[in-house]
């Protein structure tokens, strides 16, 4: 009896490996189409260590705003499970290509990245700021359509 037990629980033991197997390969799958998906994307992913490099230098210029940049930039902080946020990120991504070599398209995971929210205050998501390479940024809370957007790209970032 003893013997059939350990070779029931045995077996149980190697089917149920291989079905995390299974599990872990689909999940490896998923983050390499993701990643693939990112690599082809012209919206930049932004982390506090790139934004203070390449955006603004917010540790040696804390009170005012310094942007580093040549080409005038926006950044969309979303979140993956915001609605709102899923409607504007193809939004940006048409942004990104239209005007690439004119603006940059960063994107804030507010869920991932916490001190960059903290920076710019966000208290609502979707919130889209505009980096004017001289001036002021300004930012819009809520989901607007591609010509809002270009609107206010065309008015505030392309001279």
């Amino acid at each position: 009896m003893k013997k059939i037990f350990i070779t029931i629980l045995s077996l149980f033991l190697l089917v149920s490996c291989g079905d995390s197997k299974k599990e872990n390969n689909k999940t490896e799958k998923v983050q390499d189409v993701e990643n693939v998906a990112e690599e082809k994307s012209l919206v930049k992913n932004l982390d506090y260590k790139t934004f203070v490099k390449k955006v603004w230098d917010i540790e040696t210029y804390p009170d005012s705003f310094a942007y580093k940049n040549k080409l005038p930039c926006m950044i969309d902080f979303y979140a993956d499970w915001c609605g709102p946020c899923k409607r504007v990120a193809p939004i940006m991504e048409d942004i990104a290509q239209e005007y690439d070599g004119k603006i940059i398209v960063y994107k804030v995971n507010v869920d991932k990245e916490q001190k960059l929210p903290l920076i710019f205050k966000v208290k609502n998501i979707p919130t889209v700021f505009f980096l004017p390479t001289e001036g002021q940024p300004l930012s819009q809370v809520g989901a607007l359509s591609k010509e809002e957007y270009i609107s206010i790209i065309n008015k505030h970032l392309i001279n």
